[in-house]
């Protein structure tokens, strides 16, 4: 779910752009792009964080960092949007569709970083030595074949 609603936030990040009208530029529309694409690697992260919990579980830390840089750089856009009149106008025919956005942005910050948080993460198993490794599969034997 968490991945999901990543991709919603980030959806949400360019429609409150559009809303207060910072893609009418070039200029600005291309550096919203390069500046909100990397928080799709957020929904990327959860996503294979519930695919192999074991195997992505040491990328839990550095997407909990990242969310939480996300949260303290909310507090200037909640700032910025309080004081902007296009946020609490009408959009799409819907008043209030800015601040509605931004509500979302910060909802889905914080439950993101409270699941990473306060989630337990799985600990880390390491190969059985009872049992004989898959042939092939180990770095001595990539090493045989490298040197082939």
């Amino acid at each position: 779910m968490a991945a999901i609603a990543e991709s919603l936030r980030f959806l949400a990040i360019v429609f409150l752009a559009f809303d207060l009208g910072a893609l009418q530029s070039a200029s600005v529309s291309g550096l919203l792009r390069y500046a909100a694409a990397p928080q799709l690697l957020f929904a990327a992260g959860f996503f294979f964080l519930w695919l192999d919990p074991k195997r992505y579980g040491s990328y839990r830390p550095l997407l909990a960092i990242g969310k939480l840089a996300s949260l303290v750089c909310y507090v200037p856009l909640a700032m910025a949007l309080a004081r902007d009149p296009k946020a609490s106008g009408p959009t799409f025919g819907i008043s209030l569709f800015g601040l509605a956005l931004a509500a979302y942005i910060a909802i889905a910050d914080l439950a993101s970083a409270s699941v990473l948080l306060l989630a337990r993460p799985l600990p880390a198993v390491g190969p059985d030595p009872s049992k004989p490794a898959t042939p092939g599969q180990g770095p001595d034997d990539i090493e045989r074949v490298e040197g082939m």
